[in-house]
């Protein structure tokens, strides 16, 4: 099986993804990769899953590795809110208390 580390869809039961776009107000697109093996020709496939979450301080960046939680419906293609932010890219620390805000 090849490296899992960059493909982590569920940490501990939370989704877990990769931010790839910070243009809209207070929301952001995520990238969920995920691994599963193909019935037939038994290859390990990586597929990936796009999701928009909420994100109220703007406090991440793209290329940065966050935590989501599912929440309410906060719009038509908006049900998550992150949660925490797990890795920044440029490598500096992430915020330590995260601000939670529950919505």
């Amino acid at each position: 099986m090849p490296n899992a580390a960059p493909a982590i869809r569920y940490q501990l039961g939370k989704l877990v993804g990769y931010v790839v776009s910070t243009k809209m107000n207070k929301s952001i697109t995520v990238n969920i990769p995920w691994l599963y093996k193909h019935p037939k020709y038994e290859r390990v496939v990586t597929r990936r899953t796009k999701v928009m979450a909420h994100d109220e301080y703007e406090l991440c960046s793209e290329g940065d590795m966050v935590q989501l939680k599912m929440s309410r419906r906060l719009s038509k293609r908006k049900a998550h809110v992150v949660e925490k932010i797990l890795q920044k890219e440029d490598g500096s620390p992430p915020p330590s208390p995260f601000p939670t805000v529950i919505p």
